[in-house]
């Protein structure tokens, strides 16, 4: 798996997983696995269960929190937080990784990030969170 973007220290962010990725992942050192697609969202989607279940056959943690865009909330956002809170090498996933983005800068925005800064930076990392800025509006704190 070539495609995992390093947000932060113990935060990263890739586009779908597949079960046979979490082998290669698990050897990169990641300990917890955190779930931001829908379930079913396409045909070729695996099946959240099908990744729970293979992460967790290697040890890993395994976190469903599934994000629609047009209906995100504070609660999802405070669900992956804690999630987060025990520090572990944590690689967040949706389809494309940019829900797993938007995730990251509404916490580091919550922590006081400035967001404008934080949006900057993770479209210097390939994500283009401006079709977005509706969802994450009411989140961001000034």
């Amino acid at each position: 798996m070539s495609n995992v973007i390093q947000l932060d220290d113990s935060y990263f962010v890739a586009p779908q997983l597949v079960e046979a990725d979490l082998a290669s992942l698990k050897s990169q050192g990641f300990e917890r696995i955190i779930n931001n697609r829908p379930e079913a969202e396409s045909a070729d989607q695996p099946s959240g269960e099908s990744i729970r279940a293979a992460a967790e056959a290697l040890g890993m943690e395994y976190v469903s929190n599934s994000i629609d865009l047009s209906k995100l909330s504070q609660e999802q956002v405070d669900f992956q937080s804690a999630a987060l809170l025990e520090d572990k090498k944590t690689l967040a996933f949706c389809r494309t990784g940019t829900r797993s983005s938007v995730l990251w800068v509404l916490l580091e925005n919550g922590k006081g990030g400035n967001s404008s800064d934080l949006i900057s930076y993770v479209s210097g990392k390939g994500f283009d969170l401006s079709r977005c800025s509706m969802a994450m509006a009411p989140l961001l704190k000034v």
